[in-house]
């Protein structure tokens, strides 16, 4: 009778075929993202203009800033001075062709400073990308693995918070692709004016911060879920969560003042979010049975 409830009599296996079995399910995986990378590597090109649109964008951004401060600085300067050239400022004399010399803008094209880097970019293109692309047959395959020793109720939570998890982390990589990314590079950029510093904009460090903020981004998301996990086990109570609020707005500015350039507009876009996860956290806690929270304080 007893091996008739047992729920795992089905996908009971010695350790050897689990290991098997686990050797089966990362080999598929693998397979994908390797196919994954194959696609990758034959459109490497619009890939990367994808990736290095942020910069772009800032650079295209602050260019136009400077052709309009000196379009109106060379206004002025022919009120009182009629023969001052436009090859002062500007490459040629057509005024419908408004292009800055050297000197009072920013390279509008990124930049490979080593001797391998274009290939080290290529190829972290690449990988990342295949990773993206090869995900989610690699986290079935791992599922499949996973379930088979998991009780029905388990593989509901898992299942009820895997699609919340995902996509809490896409967004937070969005936010920071489309937000803190290009706040961020149009500070860096613009700390010292063109005309005092010219600006290379190498594409190596560029690819380094870029990953670092979206993928921070996307596991500062994960907040809202954690707190609701911690309080359902009965690790933290939700009042205790309420009396660390005060703190945790303080840790967001320090963080977020870690994360982004120093200045408090960044800073602010990068703190608020924490702050209003935490917020949304709280929220999602409060539909927790009370006796749940009791029960963890009696413990």
């Amino acid at each position: 009778m007893a091996e008739q409830d047992d729920p795992f009599q089905h996908t009971r296996m010695s350790l050897g075929e689990h290991l098997r079995e686990l050797r089966t399910r990362l080999f598929r995986g693998a397979i994908a993202v390797v196919v994954a990378f194959t696609v990758a590597f034959s459109f490497y090109d619009p890939i990367f203009d994808i990736v290095a649109r942020p910069m772009n964008d800032v650079l295209s951004e602050v260019d136009r800033e400077q052709r309009a401060k000196y379009e109106a600085l060379l206004l002025e300067e022919l009120k009182t001075a009629p023969n001052t050239p436009r090859t002062k400022y500007f490459v040629v004399e057509d005024p419908a062709d408004n292009r800055l010399q050297d000197d009072f803008t920013v390279s509008q094209r990124m930049t490979l400073v080593g001797v391998g880097d274009g290939f080290s970019v290529v190829m972290r293109i690449c990988i990342i990308a295949a990773l993206v692309l090869g995900m989610p047959v690699l986290l079935w395959q791992l599922w499949q693995f996973v379930a088979a020793g998991l009780y029905p109720n388990e593989r509901r939570a898992i299942l009820k918070f895997f699609p919340i998890t995902v996509g809490l982390f896409v967004v937070g990589v969005l936010f920071g692709y489309y937000v803190m990314c290009p706040l961020g590079f149009k500070f860096m950029v613009t700390v010292f004016a063109p005309e005092k510093v010219t600006y290379i904009a190498s594409v190596a460090p560029y690819l380094d911060w870029l990953q670092a903020v979206t993928l921070a981004l996307g596991l500062m998301f994960q907040l809202p879920v954690v707190m609701y996990l911690l309080v359902k086990v009965g690790m933290f109570e939700r009042r205790s969560l309420v009396r660390f609020r005060p703190y945790f707005i303080l840790v967001a500015f320090i963080v977020g003042g870690i994360l982004t350039p120093p200045d408090p507009i960044t800073q602010f876009l990068a703190a608020g979010p924490m702050i209003l996860l935490y917020e949304v956290g709280l929220l999602w806690t409060w539909f927790l049975p009370v006796s749940r929270e009791r029960g963890a304080k009696a413990a």
